[in-house]
């Protein structure tokens, strides 16, 4: 049957049929229709009185009664025509939500779903496909078989415009103890509603701000953060609007090492479908380091833990809504190779498509059908019918009959029978409508003009069959060690005195380290912490000033706290490199038998900020020494041998109650004699204008006596009593 221009300006009805894969079965789709089998395009009429095979059909503006819907054996069913929009979409995204790679390939099918039925006349319009390669959004098909390949009319496309990512998947990850508070539902979705404007594609990073001034180990440090770009190593930090490093306070990499640590994670979803998202589910990989995984919570669907997998699964997700999976693993590691956090998978179907609102705006189809008028004269009343159109549906599809039009046979503007499209009900297959009879008088066989316009009901459907996988990130193992020393530890009493410490420190792991804290505790009156302009830092072997803001002494405690270094010239303090501080104590005046046992704490963190680490290095301990020197030193001339030679004996004896040190001895040898034969050899010097031989003696205990000899030997005209003077 032709299609013919209406009577008037016929608005189809705009309740769409669409298929909803997030919509179960037997779900009300249409205002009177409910879903039967979403695959076949099974539907079921809705009408209120199912208790009766007929069904009243009224006037919508008059409410009169125009007609009847006589159903075949009760049958409330019937078959749609299927129109789809099929994508398939697979996303591949780092950490951060940047677009990595963005597969998408797309399909629009009209399919006949009857194995009996043919459709034909098919038009279809469709909206908004300029971000497509659809050359027209009209397309109009001839006709449709019952048996593939005939069945199905299929156009393949592609989008042309950039696509936005319309299921935002972030994963969370927070090494810092407080972790569970921090990723909490409310500020994980600000900081997707941020996020949820990137683009398919790879985007670009903003300009990095100009490197500071590196230390020492500049080339190094290079090579490294090549490696870690190449390893696509993620280290939490983000890039502002300016260009500059800002932390969410979301998540931190860094663990301990030789430490148990708890891992927390977050996985978090949002949807920017217009429709929701059904199916979803969220694989996530558990690398072999990661012990005792524990979910913690869901604020939506199922998850459960499998081998060493955390699957979640979602049933639906309305659209601008987020919802959140949090657990927890254990990894204790004993070296400071990297570890890698896992990947994830997630899998999704959708009723909405991604070529930025793509839809079908209309459909119309025509099947097997059939009509006639029942024309029955009176028995009574010779010359008078009693008439009434049928229509009858006796294809398997539901049908649409939105216009009707009986004419007189003698006058055109007199309508027997006008139907507007919502007054009669959708009809199921084998179904039939009868109009309200008229009557009709002629002594002839009447007949009348009729135009009638239906279509097969369509099933909109948009199929979105989507994958989004997750690179994973690197878990920098924080790790510092340390030494101590003082250039002394006995100190005298009662005098000023200062003590040089040295401490180096060192970062034997492999995350840089952004903040550097040294504290010395115990300090008192007798023993004084250094001032600001007194403290050396020499950082990998090149000279570091220290700025004043960065040392603090409140109560008793020693403090020098390097924090942001990533914004210093110095750059962060980057794996396998030192820093020496040297700085003075001050002793004074320490009482006799006084003590100065102090506690040495490093500290370090990473960007951003993770379990702090902490190392304690082994401290001397600086003792007051009374120390008075009581000494005794004698000389002794005895005459040996032949005349003129004579033994020169020296005695050296601690006769206090400290030890001495860095004594010296000397004595003059008389410019007439010749010396020798040393049980201490001296050394020759002429401090006093002739020779004098000179002893050094590192340290003479409490009590010890020290005698060291030697020979003379008279030359000249030499006088004895010379040789008894002593130094």
């Amino acid at each position: 049957m032709a299609k013919k221009d209406k009577k008037k300006k016929v608005t189809r009805p705009s309740t769409r049929m669409g298929y909803d894969a997030t919509e179960a079965e037997e779900e009300i789709i249409a205002e009177a229709l409910k879903r039967k089998d979403m695959d076949t395009g099974l539907v079921e009429l809705i009408d209120r009185d199912t208790s009766t095979p007929i069904i009243e059909t009224y006037d919508e503006d008059t409410g009169e009664l125009e007609g009847s819907i006589v159903l075949k054996n009760g049958n409330r069913e019937g078959l749609l025509a299927l129109v789809k929009i099929i994508e398939t979409v697979d996303v591949e995204q780092d950490h951060d939500v940047n677009i990595k790679s963005f597969a998408h390939s797309g399909k629009f099918n009209i399919e006949n779903s009857s194995k009996v039925d043919r459709l034909w006349d098919i038009d279809v319009s469709l909206e908004n496909i300029g971000s497509t390669d659809l050359k027209s959004k009209d397309i109009s098909i001839r006709e449709l078989g019952t048996e593939s390949p005939d069945n199905v009319d299929s156009r393949e496309f592609k989008i042309t415009k950039d696509i936005k990512n319309l299921l935002l998947v972030k994963e969370f990850i927070n090494t810092n103890p407080n972790a569970d508070d921090a990723l909490n539902i409310n500020d994980i979705e600000k900081e997707l509603l941020k996020l949820k404007d990137k683009k398919s594609g790879v985007p670009s990073k903003p300009a990095k701000p100009a490197k500071p001034a590196k230390s020492p180990k500049e080339p190094e440090a290079e090579e490294e953060e090549e490696e870690e770009e190449e390893e696509e190593t993620i280290t939490g930090e983000t890039w502002g609007d300016g260009g500059t490093l800002v932390e969410s306070g979301l998540e931190s990499f860094g663990i301990s090492i030789d430490k148990e640590n708890v891992v927390h994670f977050a996985i978090a979803l949002r949807s920017m479908f217009d429709k929701p998202v059904s199916n979803i589910k969220v694989v996530k990989n558990i690398p072999d380091d990661f012990t005792n995984p524990m979910i913690k919570d869901t604020t939506e669907g199922r998850a459960n833990i499998e081998g060493n997998q955390i699957v979640w699964t979602i049933d639906k997700l309305a659209p601008e809504y987020t919802v959140m999976l949090k657990f927890t693993c254990n990894i204790m590691v004993n070296d400071i190779t990297k570890r890698r956090t896992g990947t994830i998978e997630v899998t999704y179907q959708s009723a909405s498509s991604f070529a930025e609102g793509l839809d079908i705006g209309k459909f119309d189809a025509y099947t097997r059908n059939k009509f006639y008028i029942d024309t029955v004269e009176r028995d009574e009343e010779p010359g008078i019918f009693d008439c009434k159109l049928v229509f009858d549906n006796s294809s398997e599809f539901i049908i649409q009959l939105f216009n009707a039009d009986v004419y007189s046979p003698e006058d055109e503007s007199k309508k027997f029978v006008d139907i507007d499209p919502n007054d009669v009900p959708l009809l199921p297959s084998g179904a039939q409508w009868h109009s309200t009879k008229w009557e009709f008088e002629s002594e002839e066989y009447p007949t009348f003009r009729k135009k009638l316009e239906f279509r097969v009901m369509p099933d909109f459907q948009t199929i979105v069959n989507g994958t989004i996988a997750l690179s994973d990130v690197i878990l920098e193992i924080g790790s510092i060690t340390g030494v101590m020393s003082y250039n002394l530890t006995e100190v005298p009493t009662y005098r000023t005195k200062d003590v040089v410490a040295t401490l180096k420190l060192v970062n034997n792991g492999s995350a840089p380290l952004n903040e550097v804290t040294l504290v010395q505790q115990s300090f008192s009156e007798e023993y004084q912490p250094p001032k600001a302009d007194e403290i050396k830092l020499v950082w990998d072997g090149e000279e570091v000033e220290v700025a004043d803001v960065a040392v603090s002494f409140e109560n008793n405690e020693f403090k020098i706290d390097l924090r942001d270094l990533k914004d210093s010239s110095t750059g962060m303090f980057k794996p396998e490199s030192t820093m020496e501080f040297e700085y003075p104590i001050h002793c004074v005046n320490p009482a006799r038998e006084s003590t100065f046992e102090s506690e040495i704490t490093y500290l370090a963190n990473t960007f951003p900020v993770s379990q702090e680490l902490e190392f304690k290095p082994e401290v001397p301990v600086i003792e007051a020494m009374h120390i008075r020197r009581k000494f005794r030193i004698g000389k002794e001339v005895v005459p040996i041998g032949d005349l003129g030679n004579y033994r020169i004996i020296l005695t050296l004896e601690n006769i206090g109650e400290s030890k001495l040190h860095h004594l010296v001895l000397l004595d003059k040898v008389p410019d007439s004699f010749e010396y020798g034969t040393y049980s201490m050899t001296p050394e020759i010097t002429d401090e006093v204008g002739q020779d004098t031989l000179k002893w050094d003696i590192d340290v003479l205990e409490v009590g010890d006596h020290l005698e060291i000899t030697y020979e003379i030997t008279g030359t000249g005209k030499y006088s004895p009593s010379d040789a008894q003077l002593a130094l």
